[in-house]
């Protein structure tokens, strides 16, 4: 399962990349709080490729309806946004120039994509593509 992850997700960071380096890199949007909007926006331009993909392709059905899926999904990515978010910036200002062909916005960036994909994992494996409650889980004690 994992490894289907990493391909779904795997396609979903190639477009958030590809987002970001179009807006950081081409459009100039790198200074300030610019390259972190930029990040962002690029970052939730993955998102949505993301649960498409992983939705049809890796989690086994949950049987919860689609949009309680998204509404999980979305919120997990919200947390996945803020650590991506952070250590671009992060990694942006301390890293230190490891290729002079590509700007350090871009390796920053591929850096903190890549360190929050096993945050995401486990969050959508145990958050948003949780199984559903079965009726009869109420008569054993667990909560519906």
């Amino acid at each position: 399962m994992f490894h289907r992850f990493l391909l779904c997700s795997g396609l979903a960071a190639a477009v958030n990349l590809a987002v970001g380096y179009v807006l950081y890199a081409v459009l100039g949007y790198s200074q300030g709080w610019q390259y972190g909007l930029s990040v962002a926006f690029a970052f939730l331009s993955g998102m949505g490729v993301s649960f498409f993909l992983n939705r049809r392709f890796t989690f086994e059905p949950s049987g919860r309806l689609t949009r309680s899926e998204a509404i999980d999904f979305f919120a997990v990515s919200v947390g996945g946004l803020a650590i991506t978010t952070s250590l671009a910036q992060y990694l942006r200002t301390h890293m230190p120039a490891l290729d002079p062909h590509l700007p350090p916005e871009a390796l920053a960036h591929v850096g903190a994509v890549g360190l929050t994909a096993i945050y995401s994992f486990l969050a959508h494996k145990y958050v948003s593509f949780r199984h559903a409650r079965r009726p009869h889980d109420a008569d054993k004690g667990f909560p519906q």
